[in-house]
């Protein structure tokens, strides 16, 4: 019979950190967007490396 603490490892064995991930990716895709708005900016402005 299986008992609550088995039932308690099994859940944890199954979770997955999606909400994370999605987190994560938000991010990183708000991060270049900005990135990428700032580098056209200079290079509209004649801004060179």
């Amino acid at each position: 019979m299986a008992t609550e603490a088995d039932n308690d490892s099994e859940v944890q064995e199954e979770f997955k950190p999606r909400g994370t991930v999605a987190f994560a990716a938000a991010f990183v895709v708000v991060l270049l967007l900005m990135w990428f708005s700032i580098y056209i900016i200079m290079l509209s402005r004649g801004t060179t490396i």
